[in-house]
């Protein structure tokens, strides 16, 4: 995978393309931990980070949610070009749920996208149409409470 991504950064540096990994429980790069060592290893201001709070949590690892997602910032914050809202019913598993419709702390979530200098965009995906203005609302909400006015 490493050649590969190095392959695929060096062709994005003659572009001015920028590529972004997302460290998912069910991806190769799984972990924060995972990440950083790829971004560092790569060494290329061409390579950053997709940050969806909702993918880091391993089986076992939910109760101990402030700690993770406090980890994942440390390491990959300032390489963060671009972050997902969505929720997350259980460990292990990617989540698949609205952003505010399940256990993600996303007063946490949205704090450390501020603390980190995170400007947006704030993405939301894979939920039905007829939620997308619920989960607007409650990410603006968020939002407003960190003073952060990404949208």
């Amino acid at each position: 995978m490493s050649a590969c991504v190095r392959e695929a950064v060096r062709m994005a540096e003659g572009t001015g393309v920028t590529l972004a990994l997302e460290p998912e429980v069910t991806n190769v790069v799984h972990s924060a931990k995972r990440a950083r060592r790829l971004l560092d290893e790569i060494g290329s201001p061409r390579l950053k980070v997709t940050m969806d709070a909702a993918n880091l949590f391993h089986t076992g690892e939910l109760p101990r949610m402030a700690e993770v997602m406090d980890s994942a910032f440390a390491l990959l914050g300032h390489d963060i070009i671009l972050a997902h809202a969505k929720d997350i019913a259980r460990d292990g598993e990617a989540g698949h749920l609205p952003a505010g419709k399940g256990l993600l702390d996303y007063d946490r979530y949205v704090s450390l996208l501020s603390h980190c200098g995170f400007p947006g965009p704030l993405l939301l995906h894979g939920l039905p149409e007829d939620q997308v203005s619920d989960c607007v609302s409650f990410l603006r909400r968020k939002l407003a409470r960190v003073g952060n006015g990404a949208s």
